[in-house]
């Protein structure tokens, strides 16, 4: 057990003035000081703040644009895939809409989306259009897609596809060729 340890007046007279001059001194920071630390402050916080709703804005039309691509890819693998079981002469192509005779199927554009029957494919189609290659054994499709968001591009996607189903003139079985084109809006 330690001792009891008096102190003497006179260090507890020397604590007391210490603790006087620390509450009645003059020094410290001034208002002017002050604002300027705050104003200082601000800038950095308004820095931080537009970084981070760039990065937000950057990633929400990002965002879009890869639904964008993935609805279209998905859009044109049913598509390839629906038309290629048929022949030439079951398809047929007029006013931009496709139809699948034997099956009553349509692809067509309405109010700026691409339809298979009454589903949608693809929201914010802008153009689609449908026509037989010159030999008449393929489609050739052109679709363009655009968004109402800021920073999203407008898509341009071409692609044929050729039948794979018997015909009266012989058999198709081409490979499907597709190009994308991305125009700036």
């Amino acid at each position: 057990m330690q001792k009891w340890k008096p102190v003497c007046r006179s260090q507890k007279q020397k604590n007391r003035r210490s603790l006087k001059k620390l509450l009645y001194s003059e020094t410290g920071i001034t208002l002017v000081e002050l604002l300027a630390a705050l104003a200082i402050l601000g800038i950095i916080i308004a820095l931080a703040g537009s970084i981070h709703i760039f990065g937000q804005k950057q990633f929400r039309s990002q965002s879009k644009s890869a639904d964008q691509a993935n609805d279209m890819s998905h859009a044109m693998t049913k598509i390839s895939a629906d038309l290629r079981r048929y022949s030439s002469d079951q398809i047929d192509v007029e006013n931009n809409v496709i139809t699948i005779l034997s099956s009553g199927a349509t692809y067509k554009e309405v109010n700026n989306k691409l339809m298979h029957n009454d589903s949608v494919l693809i929201d914010y189609v802008s153009e689609f259009t449908a026509g037989k290659t010159d030999d008449n054994q393929g489609i050739n499709i052109t679709i363009r897609v655009h968004s109402n968001e800021a920073g999203v591009e407008a898509k341009d996607y071409q692609t044929t596809i050729y039948f794979r189903g018997e015909s009266a003139g012989g058999e198709g079985g081409e490979p499907i060729e597709t190009t994308e084109t991305v125009a700036s809006t």
